[in-house]
């Protein structure tokens, strides 16, 4: 019966015993062992769809500059023959075509075979060939396996219904208590928590132990013993994946995050109260954030939404209003700014202020996100005269957060070039595996007339470390701790007391 146990479970722990036979109290760590087990278990009924949606979805975004290429290679790619001509000319040619439809950004090709992206404000991406200034076709920046795939990663594909919950970072900023946070986006969060669970609680289950089993004692901290047959292989198959992944995993997990609605928000107003994020200050009458950017695919940073976008002043002496730059003047000062290739250009926006006024928005230059923490730039040219009104270099993060976006760099296939990717493809097939070999562990251990959960002992023990590691995580996440209660309660109130429901998941 020594084999029929996952990992190093205690030898006592045997799963022999029929779910309704009453059986002695288990020495207490069996007990702690098996309540990990069961924790590890419910976790994981959690956590795997979201690891499959996030590991295929995450491998298409690591990749969407090839993808797009290749799915697209008619609006995308271009040949070479020559210079490129006027980027001015370029946005005529893209205003004869769609008429009815104004230019707000553009987005330089990142090399010599690649076309030039003009955003319109109907939402449509328009390239264009740079040599010849001949109108590729659009395309939707939402649209295709690459939008799609952004939008289950992020949100469930589900932005539009809101929810009204109370948030801790009342506490120490001025904002409301009541805040509004998108469904989707709050679901993948509580999801990517029970993950984090699955994780801890898969790392102390597989952790070698002491044994008066020589044979397992033997057994060494990341051998497969692919000569056992059954569950045994398949355990160390299971066990050894998560291993090697378990760091990776972690580090993606905290950075993804940063993206939630929910938590992020908390962090980011804590992470500034700690080290404050050194911001430029708005000029007087700033009306537009750099929250206001992040459209046509052209994504932000994940705490940079409040970066104010300043207002360009310039008139004439007469007191008229001078004549906005050309496009090609601005591409001429980006490029002495040293701005990245591939970055965007986004044209200003006009309005009127509370009084009547008109107010003369500016060109911002931004380096295209996601790329290596600490390259990120935005310049704001006043689109009169070309003076550079306010920079953000580094995006002007404090030390927390900083540190933070290290990570979600990391997470993004960014910061450490081809070894990021390397590493998160890594993690992506690594995490299917994972998943698949958990299903068959399933399948070959449940027992007929259950749905195979590991058995709940009758005097549950988690073990002090385990227990503040979770209250920890309650406290740092507490939309999780709301659901781990319900489950809690379930567990223990409602399928414990039904004999039928008892028998079914496993209870003594």
């Amino acid at each position: 019966m020594t084999e029929d146990l996952p990992f190093d479970a205690p030898e006592n722990a045997s799963e022999s015993t029929p779910a309704a036979t009453p059986v002695p109290a288990a020495p207490a760590a069996s007990r702690r062992w098996r309540s990990i087990w069961r924790v590890h278990f419910y976790a994981g009924m959690f956590a795997i769809p979201f690891l499959l949606l996030m590991a295929v979805t995450g491998l298409v975004i690591l990749y969407t500059q090839p993808l797009r290429d290749f799915t697209q290679s008619e609006l995308r790619t271009v040949t070479p023959v020559g210079e490129w001509v006027s980027f001015d000319t370029q946005e005529q040619a893209v205003e004869a075509r769609f008429p009815n439809a104004s230019v707000v950004s553009m987005t330089m090709p990142t090399d010599r075979e690649h076309s030039t992206l003009f955003g319109l404000d109907n939402g449509v991406e328009v390239f264009v060939d740079p040599y010849t200034a001949e109108v590729l076709g659009r395309a939707n920046p939402d649209g295709g396996i690459v939008g799609l795939s952004n939008r289950l990663h992020g949100s469930l594909n589900y932005f539009e219904r809101m929810i009204s919950l109370p948030t801790v970072s009342a506490l120490w900023d001025d904002g409301p208590v009541m805040r509004d946070y998108v469904i989707g986006d709050l679901i993948l969060e509580v999801l990517g928590v029970w993950t984090l669970v699955l994780a801890i609680t898969g790392m102390f289950l597989w952790w070698p132990r002491k044994s008066a089993n020589r044979a397992r004692q033997g057994r060494g901290w990341l051998r497969i013993r692919l000569a056992k047959q059954g569950r045994a292989r398949w355990r160390d198959l299971h066990a050894v994946s998560g291993v090697v992944m378990f760091p990776i995993l972690v580090v993606t997990l905290i950075s993804g995050l940063a993206w939630s609605t929910y938590w992020s928000q908390n962090f980011a107003s804590l992470a500034n109260e700690i080290s404050a994020n050194e911001w430029p200050d708005a000029p007087p009458s700033g009306q537009v954030t750099k929250s206001d950017l992040d459209r046509l695919g052209n994504h932000i940073n994940w705490n940079t939404g409040d970066i104010p976008i300043p207002n360009s002043y310039a008139t004439e002496p007469d007191g008229t209003l001078a004549a906005p730059l050309t496009l090609d003047s601005v591409v001429e000062i980006a490029t002495l700014e040293g701005m990245k290739p591939g970055y965007s250009v986004y044209f200003p926006s006009n309005d009127v202020d509370d009084a009547g006024n008109p107010v003369y928005g500016t060109f911002t230059l931004s380096n295209s996100w996601p790329r290596k923490t600490g390259e990120g730039r935005d310049v704001s040219l006043d689109q009169f005269t070309g003076e550079k009104v306010q920079e953000v270099d580094g995006w002007g993060l404090g030390s927390v957060s900083y540190t933070l976006d290290t990570m979600v760099s990391w997470h993004m296939g960014t910061q450490w070039g081809l070894a990021s990717r390397i590493f998160m493809t890594l993690l992506c097939v690594l995490t299917i595996w994972s998943t698949f070999s958990a299903l068959v562990m399933y399948w070959k251990r449940r027992r007929k007339g259950s749905l195979g959960l590991p058995r709940r002992p009758v005097d549950v023990r988690m073990g002090r470390r385990l227990t503040i590691v979770a209250v920890l995580l309650g406290i740092v996440f507490p939309q999780w701790a709301v659901t781990a209660l319900i489950v809690l309660a379930l567990d223990k109130f409602v399928i414990r007391k039904v004999p039928r429901l008892r028998v079914a998941f496993g209870q003594r």
